[in-house]
């Protein structure tokens, strides 16, 4: 048993491993979150009983252990460090190592001397996908994981860029012990090699598991493992120093707040200290009380503990769209006695829970019927709306999804044709749906406006439950595109735009434009120009085109401009934060808002003439 890595052939393909570029996203928060991510999610889906255990546990060994089992992985991880970390650890370090491992789940199974594809008649072989592939997958339509990709990050989360694992499997009872290392390519010793090593029994460049009883059972001893019932145990040697007891606790209850609440999954976490903690749904209450950094996290957790079983009269469900067509959640959709009786339930700060059903249509079969669960509820103190999409258990966060301001869901999907169609859009972090992936298009009609339909669900019905019929509503406009009342001063005029045109702003009174709830905009003069800036949310126009021109004596100043006068880009200048410049040209500019918060400021006017600026909603024109 060693470590081996193979040397490069002649013509082979000169490609690093970047597989792990995947999971450095912002929406996964750090590499813990990565982590533990991917291995409940790989634990979930080789499930084989009603609840799935899963147990973290931080330690170190002794040295003999360490150099037992990194002998011959050091001079590879040495050579291929200088372009890969500037740091290492010492090899005469003590060993901290962190162990990640299931139970109730049905192990790696298939035959471990697979090398190849087949056409999949002999049954799924997990071992061959985990070992042996990247980017490929064969795990079934509605399973979390889809790219081949996230066991990279068991790699990625060491700092060897190393990991093993120890599998029973539920169908043999066999036990086999392998090892991974994912480097770079590198030179040793005069040869270059490839960049994926293997620890186990080696024979013609091929590395086959070390199966031998007592060797496995060494193997558990070592690092502590609790390997007597079928499932998979991973062991990383020096984990990133920002794995920690604590950012272990914080990603299982931020990722899976909902298996954990339903009681499909307990965790335990340990470390070296003798810290232990359950988590468990009758503990996640006490856990976000005592953690500063879980305590924003307590209403969503408590919304998702009522939508586990919520009160009847919460509760409505819709009818779904047309099959066939572009479908809209829109006020049709609901039965009118429940949109009554939800709509004061809602506005008075009550949850609601509603089922919504609709047809995914793959090309060349006949639609069939999924839904979801929106779990809803008004939540006046937050200016930026939050909510979770929770697919399967994990929780998708798409960041590019508009919040509406002052509420608060979750958006469940269990049910198995929706949940395929939702997999097949993630990407491979499985932090957003993406609606223009080429394989998803090619796979299902109507797939983006579908996507878009649950995408867009927990704003839509906060829209209608929040907007009484044939009432008038005394805060409709407070957070609507507006302008400040204060004079700017003689020579700077500022305008607004209604759906009828362009209306100047009175120092008493600022008119109202109606053009989407939740925005708020605001046009200031600063020197030689003028700084616009403002707030959005859902349903504010997220496109704008902003008209400048030197005011005139007579006639229209903005059909009267020169590109004598000036020029966006060449002698104006455009400073955008949290907006980009989609177009820029002669008096013309084309923003589009990114960032619920912005700023772009327009600067080089000639500050002896007065300016007029003009803005206006390019949705309106659609």
């Amino acid at each position: 048993m060693s470590w081996q890595f193979n040397p490069m052939s002649p013509g082979d393909v000169n490609v690093d491993p970047f597989q792990d570029e995947f999971f450095t996203t912002e929406a996964l928060g750090s590499i813990t979150g990565a982590l533990v991510r991917e291995a409940i999610q790989n634990s979930l889906d080789a499930a084989v009983e009603d609840k799935v255990h899963v147990r973290f546990r931080l330690g170190t060994v002794e040295d003999v252990v360490r150099d037992r089992y990194l002998k011959g992985l050091w001079p590879h991880v040495r050579a291929a460090a200088p372009r890969e970390r500037p740091s290492l650890p010492d090899p005469s370090s003590p060993l901290r190592f962190l162990l990640v491992e299931d139970e109730g789940t049905r192990g790696l199974e298939g035959d471990p001397s697979q090398d190849e594809d087949d056409d999949g008649s002999g049954g799924r072989n997990d071992f061959y996908y985990f070992w042996r592939n990247v980017g490929r997958s064969r795990k079934e339509a509605a399973d979390r994981g889809r790219w081949g990709l996230g066991k990279a990050v068991f790699a990625a989360a060491s700092r060897l860029r190393a990991f093993f694992g120890l599998t029973v499997r539920r169908s043999d009872s066999r036990a086999l012990l392998m090892g991974q290392a994912v480097l770079r390519i590198h030179r040793l010793q005069g040869r270059r090699y490839r960049p994926y090593g293997y620890y186990g029994r080696h024979k013609d460049g091929f590395t086959m598991p070390l199966e031998h009883p007592p060797t496995c059972e060494e193997f558990s001893q070592s690092f502590g493992l609790h390997r007597c019932r079928p499932g998979l145990s991973i062991v990383i040697p020096y984990p990133d120093e920002d794995i920690t007891f604590d950012s272990i606790v914080e990603a299982i209850v931020r990722h899976y707040f909902q298996p954990l609440l339903a009681g499909k999954l307990e965790v335990k976490i340990q470390d070296e200290r003798g810290s232990c903690l359950d988590l468990r749904a009758d503990c996640l209450d006490r856990e976000s009380r005592r953690r500063n950094e879980l305590r924003h996290f307590r209403p969503l957790l408590e919304l998702a503990r009522w939508g586990v079983d919520p009160e009847q009269e919460a509760m409505a469900v819709l009818k779904p769209p047309t099959a066939g067509r572009a479908p809209k959640l829109s006020e049709d959709l609901f039965v009118q006695a429940d949109l009554d009786r939800l709509r004061p339930r809602y506005e008075e700060g009550r949850r609601v829970a509603l089922d919504v059903p609709l047809w995914i249509e793959r090309k060349g079969e006949e639609p069939r019927p999924g839904k979801f669960r929106l779990l809803i509820e008004r939540a006046a103190e937050l200016q930026r709306g939050e909510g979770y999409f929770v697919r399967q258990g994990i929780t998708v966060e798409n960041p590019g999804t508009r919040r509406p301001r002052g509420v608060r869901w979750i958006l469940l999907v269990d049910d198995p044709i929706l949940s395929a169609f939702l997999g097949d859009a993630e990407n491979p972090a499985h932090t957003e749906w993406q609606r223009n992936l080429p394989k998803f298009k090619e796979k299902y009609k109507l797939a983006p406006t579908t996507l878009d339909f649950v995408r867009s669900a927990p704003a839509n019905v906060a829209a209608l439950l929040g907007r009484p019929p044939g009432t008038r509503d005394p805060d409709l406009l407070r957070h609507i595109f507006s302008l400040p009342s204060e004079a700017a001063g003689p020579s700077f005029q500022r305008r607004v735009v209604t759906r009828g045109g362009e209306v100047a702003s009175a120092p008493e009174e600022v008119p109202a434009a109606s053009l989407g709830r939740n925005g708020e905009l605001v046009l200031d003069k600063v020197k030689a120009g003028f700084q616009l800036r403002g707030k959005v949310g859902e349903g504010a126009p997220r496109r704008l085109e902003v008209l400048a021109a030197y005011d005139v004596l007579r006639g229209n100043p903005f059909q009267r401009y020169s590109p004598l006068d000036f020029r966006m880009g060449h002698s104006i200048r455009v400073t955008p934060q949290g907006a980009r410049v989609v177009s820029c040209q002669d008096n013309r500019l084309e923003l589009e808002i990114e960032e619920a918060e912005f700023t772009v400021k327009v600067t080089g006017f000639d500050e002896n003439r007065d300016l007029r600026v003009k803005i206006r909603p390019l949705e309106e024109r659609q």
